[in-house]
């Protein structure tokens, strides 16, 4: 039995002790009301929605008993939600601002939502020749095992001598030697996820007869400052993509694009529309932020961006 069977076993019970009539009546909910708690309604739609938010929907175990843990919980939350509000924790201003922030948060999903819902179907056609003119993503698509140095972007990035490095271990002493801590691992690049600039970039310098580290940069989610990636390709295969699946992934890569490209022109839109409706307090005004300085090319390589498809 897995984990999750055993916590939803844990929390069935509750869910039964939680339902209890409403005032002195004892007509069970019905209809699309599933439970009510202190008789406010609790609907199958709640219920589903709490479903969807348990992993794997509960795995082996039975329906009724997802059903029953998802309600337990949905009964909790309406139960400590009341206790809150009668203790006036509503009113808490970090309470308000916090909800604002969430109720403004969901309305804009729900506007991306809504312009995404309006974006035609990427016909066939285009997906089909959007493989045709990127050989080097299906086709040819390669996957790279690289010497990888990872570490983030110093600020003084530009007074450090890599453009003279000519080897992993030279990049290794400019950053040992400046204090800067790094990663090296060995990592995979596919070419099918990445900018096709920069597959061919690597194509060409790891083609090379003399060979150099190679630099680009990116900013996951939740780094602090961009990531600097400095590589030496070790091996390459080919690895064709073809066929219904690579037109499946090709129309899905379409689709995102023209999604992103209505959400930049409707932003752009609202934010020309709003120019006038925006005041700013001494002192508050939008800053005017210079472009993102690029990292300095090692031995003489050329930087490129990924960007994932």
């Amino acid at each position: 039995m897995t984990s999750v069977r055993v916590s939803i076993l844990a929390s069935a019970a509750f869910a039964l002790l939680a339902l209890s009539a409403c005032g002195k009546s004892s007509k069970a909910p019905e209809g699309q009301v599933v439970a009510t708690v202190d008789c406010k309604d609790v609907t199958i739609h709640e219920l589903n929605a709490e479903i969807a938010q348990i992993p794997n929907r509960g795995g082996d175990a039975p329906r009724k008993l997802v059903e029953s843990v998802a309600l337990a919980r949905v009964i909790e939350r309406k139960m400590l939600a009341e206790e809150a509000t009668k203790r006036k924790l509503d009113k808490n201003p970090q309470f308000l601002l916090a909800k604002q922030r969430t109720d403004e948060t969901l309305l804009v999903q729900a506007l991306q939502a809504d312009i995404q819902s309006k974006v035609k179907p990427t016909p066939r056609e285009s997906a089909q020749k959007y493989v045709a003119d990127n050989p080097q993503v299906f086709g040819d698509r390669k996957i790279f095992t690289l010497d990888q140095i990872q570490f983030l972007r110093p600020a003084n990035i530009d007074q450090l001598p890599f453009k003279d490095a000519k080897t992993m271990a030279e990049v290794e002493k400019i950053l040992t030697d400046a204090n800067i801590e790094y990663r090296r691992a060995p990592q995979q690049l596919d070419t099918l996820t990445v900018n096709p600039a920069l597959t061919t970039e690597i194509t060409k310098l790891s083609s090379s007869a003399n060979a150099e580290p190679f630099m680009f940069a990116d900013q996951p989610t939740g780094a602090p400052a961009p990531v600097i990636y400095v590589n030496m390709v070790t091996n390459a295969k080919t690895e064709p993509f073809i066929g219904e699946r690579a037109i499946s992934y090709a129309q899905n890569i379409l689709q995102r694009q023209e999604i992103q490209k209505h959400l930049a022109t409707e932003l752009k839109a609202w934010q020309d529309s709003y120019k006038t409706k925006i005041v700013y307090a001494k002192g508050y005004a939008a800053p005017v932020l210079p472009g993102a300085p690029a990292a300095k090319p090692v031995g003489g390589a050329t930087t490129v961006a990924p960007t994932a498809k």
